[in-house]
């Protein structure tokens, strides 16, 4: 009797559904619009991602797919974070990591090395304008800069200020006190000690008309040194990262115009180093013109501005992240024979390039020197100071600068 109730029920159920078709016109109702469902269902095209941006580490391109990169300041890419509905009760809180792209990965390191003024001769008006030259007679090329060699050879790049012409040119400026030349030949010193470029604007550099000038650029460039003054720039490279070397005068170029010209090198250059020759001659305190042009160059792009003109040494500011050394005095200095300050410095910065040409300091040092390895005389060989002397010049450089605190080198290995 169950069974027959539950056949019944069956059947009754079968009877309503067939008069429901029959009352809706049997299968000839419109097929529902499934547009919004294609739709939904069609992937969503997304922007492509470099592959120097998703190959940021294997952990990461295997852990989730690789995201759409978003910029942030200092060109660093964070990840958006895209969450499956099936995994959003798994998620933790927590900041999203900031991946580095295989550019910012790359890094090159450029150590600079700056001197001061190198006269490798003397002053044709004076009696005792041949005594460099005696000394290089005597004890050969390499003696000059023998105690520094090792320095200079360990960077990636030496600059050094030329006060006065290597050239056999004999007509000289007329109405000057002192008329520096040097032989040609000289300019042996400089290659043979790792020294990549000089800065020519400065007040000595037309002691022998433009032709003279014109003679050293051309006899330093003919063994491999470069040349920068006035309106030419020199350029050298490392690793792909290119640096610029300009050089100019405060009393022939105007703030703005050397502004101007390290603006227009910014472009297509990844550090520029700007070299000038201004001051007063045997003043430690950097006068107020001095800072107006250090601070105008710095806010046009420079990487770091080495200053010359003074004969002594200088102070060190650091402006908006940069370096302002106001003079690197006396270095090789033919142009006195027994000057009373012989207290002169190697200044070294260290720059980090990424591949994507952000630049950031990674740290300056001082190596404290004499122009003179004896100090009874100008004996034209630079040399490295250690202990008391070497803390006397790292004394004064600091009581004339802004920079906190100042690491040097003593004796090559340490620092204080």
């Amino acid at each position: 009797m169950r069974l027959t109730a539950a056949l019944c029920a069956v059947l009754s159920v079968a009877l309503v559904c067939m008069l429901a078709v029959l009352f809706n016109g049997g299968g000839n109702s419109p097929a529902p619009d499934n547009t919004a469902i294609q739709a939904a269902a069609t992937p969503v095209e997304t922007a492509s991602v470099s592959a120097a941006t998703a190959a940021v580490t294997q952990e990461a391109s295997t852990a989730a797919p690789t995201p759409l990169p978003t910029p942030l300041d200092g060109g660093l890419v964070a990840p958006t974070q895209s969450v499956e509905p099936a995994d959003a009760g798994r998620q933790t809180g927590g900041e999203v990591p900031v991946l580095e792209t295989e550019e910012e990965l790359t890094r090159t390191t450029i150590l600079i090395s700056a001197a001061g003024d190198c006269t490798l001769g003397g002053d044709v008006n004076s009696s005792s304008g041949g005594r460099f030259s005696q000394y290089a007679d005597e004890y050969g090329l390499d003696y000059f800069f023998e105690n520094v060699r090792d320095i200079f050879a360990a960077d990636d790049f030496t600059v050094v200020n030329l006060e006065g012409p290597l050239t056999t040119q004999t007509s000289k400026r007329s109405g000057r006190q002192f008329n520096f030349r040097g032989d040609p030949e000289y300019v042996k010193i400089l290659s043979g000690s790792s020294v990549e470029v000089c800065s020519l604007a400065n007040n000595h550099a037309l002691d022998f008309k433009n032709a003279g000038l014109s003679d050293t650029a051309a006899n330093l460039e003919s063994v491999g040194v470069g040349a920068a003054g006035y309106d030419n720039a020199w350029y050298g490279e490392k690793d792909g990262v290119r640096v610029c070397f300009l050089s100019f005068t405060e009393w022939d170029y105007s703030a703005d115009a050397i502004a101007e010209r390290v603006r227009q090198e910014k472009e297509n250059s990844d550090l520029v180093i700007v070299s000038v020759h201004w001051g007063e001659e045997l003043r430690n305190r950097a006068t107020s013109t001095q800072e107006r042009y250090g601070h105008a160059i710095i806010d046009a792009g420079a990487d770091l501005v080495l200053g010359h003109h003074p004969h002594v040494l200088g102070g060190i500011e650091q402006y908006k992240g940069k370096y302002i050394v106001y003079s690197l005095a006396n270095f090789c200095f033919g142009g006195n024979s027994n000057p009373n300050d012989k207290d002169t410095m190697i200044f070294q910065q260290t720059f980090v390039v990424d591949g994507a040409g952000n630049v950031s300091d990674g740290g300056i040092n001082i190596i404290p020197c004499s122009i003179s390895s004896v100090s009874s005389t100008n004996n034209y060989q630079p040399t490295p100071l250690t202990g008391d002397a070497a803390a006397a010049v790292i004394d004064k450089v600091s009581s004339y600068s802004t920079v906190e605190e100042i690491l040097w080198m003593d004796s090559y290995t340490g620092r204080r």
